[in-house]
């Protein structure tokens, strides 16, 4: 890993000192993992389309790490594409800003795509439950729990923008078009350092079924050159 000057590591204290953010450093890695020279975590809102579209795929995850930034490196990909009638959406900020930006536009067709840990919770250093597999659901079967929403809202202004609560502060706040879909992959690895910038083998293997899962979602045949 490097730091800003290309010698350390990508170390969030170092770079408040120097007045910079962690997105603000050069990206390490290759491959499947993250794309060089890409800075995620800069723009809360669409890297692609515009809101005449009437598709939105939203890329929810945290970047740098690993597994959990699968869905901004699926958002990144399908945003080169630039497939005609969709917008894609980098939401690696709080789902706060991820629900402004499903919301603003009138899409009719949301999907929302990233990383969702099974078992116990994240920063555990276990894996997920059955890592590398492919969950497909209506973002309508995802409960929104009113007893705890307030706790919820909370732990998103603290910064815990995962696929789960994304949905459910939109679902809270707003509503989803009527055709909605979840599509999230299982985790391997799910810790918050900045040590690894690969993908697990379980997602790297499964990442090109993901991204035609997205496809298969949307409402017209569009294929990845």
């Amino acid at each position: 890993m490097r730091d800003s000057d290309g010698s350390g590591s990508l170390d969030p204290q170092s770079a408040a000192e120097r007045g910079q953010t962690v997105s603000d450093q050069p990206r390490p890695g290759s491959g499947h993992g993250h794309s060089k020279g890409r800075s995620y975590g800069t723009t809360a809102g669409l890297i692609a389309g515009d809101r005449s579209a009437s598709q939105l795929v939203v890329g929810v995850g945290y970047p740098y790490l690993s597994d959990l930034a699968v869905g901004n490196v699926v958002a990144d990909r399908l945003g080169k594409c630039q497939l005609p009638d969709v917008a894609v959406a980098d939401c690696s900020h709080t789902p706060i800003a991820a629900y402004q930006t499903i919301t603003v536009g009138e899409y009719d067709t949301v999907v929302v795509v990233g990383a969702r840990k099974r078992g116990d919770g994240l920063n555990t250093g276990t894996p997920s439950a059955d890592p590398g597999r492919i969950h497909t659901y209506p973002t309508a079967d995802v409960p929104v729990p009113e007893s705890d929403i307030v706790d919820r809202l909370a732990e998103c202004a603290m910064g815990s923008n995962t696929v789960e609560n994304v949905v459910i502060t939109t679902k809270a706040l707003g509503e989803f078009p009527a055709d909605s879909t979840v599509i999230d992959i299982e985790p391997e690895y799910d810790s918050w350092g900045l040590t690894v910038d690969e993908f697990s083998p379980s997602v790297a293997d499964r990442f090109d079924d993901l991204l035609d899962r997205v496809l298969e979602c949307l409402e017209r045949d569009y294929s990845l050159e």
